[in-house]
């Protein structure tokens, strides 16, 4: 439709008649010509904004910083689409953090964050990255998951030397990503760690902790994109060095029919599954599950993922009462003084706890992070670029300096840091940010969650292994 729709305003063109009276468009110049809600295209028209585009957070002064985000909020992008409230929550730690730091801004700068809705779609999420390069020439954005973010980067931030931070991308594919441009820092980074510790907590758990009862069948059932994926690698993979557990494992695709895939994984009768998904599919496994007599709570037991960790699974009263009880994993949030901070604040700010959600803090210290990196640019450059900011990141881990909590506080002081040229060494409230700055992204100890009643319990924090497959 859009190829036809644009065909036939060329056509107009041809004709020679004007495309405000003929077409409804509007001509332009530039951008700031069309007003806020529409872009200024290569022809000199005017056309809306990409879809889920639009919101504006923070400073709306012409010369702020411009941040790209990405956000899920959305787990689709038809109408009624159901909000991903991890992601919604996730965005809200990122509001905050900007409002936090425009309270102080940053060499007399303050940020805007240009928020986009991808729907959980990543054509769309491509669509919008290149309208946040080319239009309001980001130096960075803020992503979401590992499609999008392996999409993004690959397709449009990298060669277009964008920083991209993601908060939830742990597909262990993003560790290898060539991401430099021929440079000498990479554009890719992360605050969420890669899911080769994931895996290999979850494994170590199966294999060894009693609560799991000792399984002589695992399944492993998985959404198919490359976060499912490289979960299940890491996971099966641990599993059958020796001795050996049997394990199993099934791929649904998400926001599909998971009928064949739970059919497939009755008959394999595991004594224990693990579940990879988002909240919307596994309300429906669980619900799923309750009928299939290989997968009843008397016999079976269920291991979910991080991404598992979202209110919305406890709404459904079938979901819920299938969980109970039952045990999962997590990044796991930073205990210092970072993190009370913030869970101080957000709880303010939205009346929520963001422990009760996967990646709040991790999408709170991604803005601080490319804030910092940014103080960093516009000090030592006179100007916040992709690659001034990227280098700016590789300052902030520094082992000869002590440790100094990422909170509201003390932004101005490692700030100015930064600016003047300076390491700093910051722990986060996702906890210390101790990043590799080869491949962009700091080993986190594991959180082992528990479901009860509507709550997910921290039962305890799991050391990082200190070595992975």
């Amino acid at each position: 439709m859009r190829a036809l729709w644009m065909t036939g305003v060329l056509s107009v063109l041809a004709s020679g008649c004007s495309f405000i009276s003929a077409a409804g468009l509007d001509e332009c110049e530039t951008s700031a010509d069309c007003g806020s809600d529409r872009v200024c295209t290569p022809e000199k028209l005017c056309l809306p904004l990409p879809l889920g585009c639009g919101t504006v957070y923070g400073s709306q002064s012409p010369d702020a910083i411009p941040i790209g985000g990405l956000f899920p909020v959305h787990s689709g992008t038809g109408v009624g689409a159901p909000i991903d409230e991890s992601d919604e929550q996730a965005l809200n730690a990122a509001v905050l953090a900007v409002e936090q730091i425009n309270q102080r801004s940053s060499g007399g700068k303050q940020f805007a964050l240009y928020y986009c809705d991808t729907g959980n779609d990543v054509a769309r999420a491509q669509r919008q990255a290149e309208w946040l390069v080319k239009e309001k020439k980001v130096p960075a954005m803020i992503t979401a998951g590992s499609s999008q973010t392996l999409q993004v980067a690959q397709a449009v931030s990298i060669a277009a030397n964008v920083v991209t931070m993601s908060y939830s991308a742990t597909s262990p594919e993003v560790t290898d990503l060539p991401d430099k441009n021929g440079g000498p820092v990479g554009f890719v980074w992360r605050t969420s760690s890669s899911d080769a510790i994931q895996g290999s907590v979850i494994a170590n758990l199966v294999r060894n902790d009693a609560r799991f009862g000792a399984p002589k069948k695992v399944g492993i059932l998985y959404v198919n994109d490359p976060y499912g994926q490289g979960l299940f690698n890491i996971v099966s993979e641990r599993l059958d060095v020796a001795p050996k557990v049997e394990n199993e494992g099934d791929s649904y695709t998400r926001q599909g029919d998971v009928k064949a895939a739970l059919d497939t994984l009755n008959q394999f009768d595991p004594d224990l599954t693990v579940l990879v998904g988002f909240a919307s599919d596994v309300t429906n496994i669980l619900t799923e599950a309750a009928t299939r007599p290989n997968l009843q709570r008397s016999v079976h037991k269920w291991l979910f993922s991080d991404s598992v960790k979202d209110v919305a699974v406890l709404a459904n009263g079938t979901a819920s009462a299938q969980a109970q009880g039952f045990y999962g994993t997590a990044p796991a949030q930073g205990t210092g003084q970072a993190f009370r901070a913030f869970q101080s604040s957000f709880k303010d700010r939205f009346n929520k706890d963001p422990s009760a959600y996967a990646y709040t803090s991790n999408a709170y210290d991604a803005m601080y992070l490319l804030a910092l990196g940014a103080a960093y640019s516009q000090g030592t450059s006179g100007a916040v670029t992709g690659p001034k900011l990227a280098e700016g990141l590789t300052k902030v881990s520094s082992a000869t300096n002590n440790p100094v909590q990422l909170t509201s506080s003390s932004f101005t002081s490692l700030a100015a840091e930064l600016a003047a040229g300076r390491s700093v060494n910051v722990d986060g409230a996702s906890g210390a940010l101790d990043f590799n700055n080869d491949t962009g992204e700091a080993p986190s100890p594991v959180e082992l969650w528990q479901v009860s009643g509507n709550n997910f319990l921290t039962i305890e924090t799991i050391p990082a292994p200190k070595t992975t497959p």
